[in-house]
C-alpha cells in the first residue's frame, strides 16, 4: 500500500491510499534516488510516478490492502527463544512435508511443535497434536537469515494466526509468517 499526498503546487495535499501490484511498485522505488524531484499523479484507478530518471505508470489493484496492524497485534501465546544457528540446522535437516494444497507443488512445510514451556522443536514424521504449527520452510529459513542474530523469540498465537520471529533486542522489527492448515 502506498500513501501518497497528492499536489500541484507543492503545498500539502489530501491523502489517498491506493495498492499497486508489486511489479509496479518496485518499478517506483527503482526510479527514487532521493535526489531528484519526485511526481506521483492518481487518475481514476491509475497511478504514475515520474522522476528526472524516468517515469513508470500502472493501474491500481481494485482493493484495499490488508491492515497489517491486526497482524502485528498478536493474541497472546506462546513465546519460544532460539539459538538461531542450532533452529536453522533442525529446519534445513528436519523433515518436511509436501505442501497438500495442489497450487503450491513443491513446496516444502516445516512443522513446529509447541510446547507450553516454551520450547519449540522441528516435529518428526507423523506428529499430531493442538500445538502444531506449520509453515512454509523456505520463507522461516529467509526469516531466520534476515534478522541477524544469534537468538530469535520465536512468537506463537493460535494455529491458524501468523507466527512472529523478533529480535530480542528489538521488538519493532519482525518478520511474520503465516501458517499452513494441516489437512490431517
Amino acid at each position: 500500500m502506498a500513501v501518497a499526498r497528492v499536489d500541484a503546487d507543492g503545498h500539502e495535499g489530501p491523502r489517498y491510499r491506493m495498492t499497486v501490484p508489486l511489479p509496479l511498485a518496485d518499478a517506483m522505488r527503482a526510479l527514487l534516488d532521493g535526489e531528484d524531484e519526485v511526481r506521483l499523479a492518481l487518475d481514476g484507478d491509475r497511478v504514475s510516478l515520474e522522476t528526472g530518471g524516468g517515469q513508470t505508470a500502472g493501474q491500481c489493484l481494485g482493493h484495499d490492502f490488508p491492515d497489517y496492524r491486526r497482524l502485528v497485534r498478536l493474541p497472546e501465546g506462546r513465546r519460544a527463544v532460539v539459538d538461531v544457528d542450532a533452529f536453522g540446522t533442525a529446519v534445513r535437516t528436519g523433515p518436511v512435508r509436501a505442501h497438500e494444497d495442489r497450487g503450491a507443488v513443491g513446496r516444502e512445510l516445516t512443522v513446529l511443535d509447541v510446547s507450553d514451556d516454551g520450547t519449540v522443536t522441528v516435529a518428526g514424521d507423523g506428529a499430531a497434536g493442538p500445538g502444531l504449527v506449520a509453515v512454509d520452510r523456505a520463507f522461516l529459513l529467509d526469516a531466520l537469515a534476515a534478522a541477524a542474530g544469534d537468538r530469535l523469540v520465536l512468537e506463537f498465537g493460535a494455529h491458524t494466526a501468523p507466527l512472529a520471529i523478533r529480535r530480542p533486542d528489538d521488538p519493532h522489527t519482525f518478520s511474520l509468517l503465516m501458517p499452513v492448515r494441516l489437512e490431517n
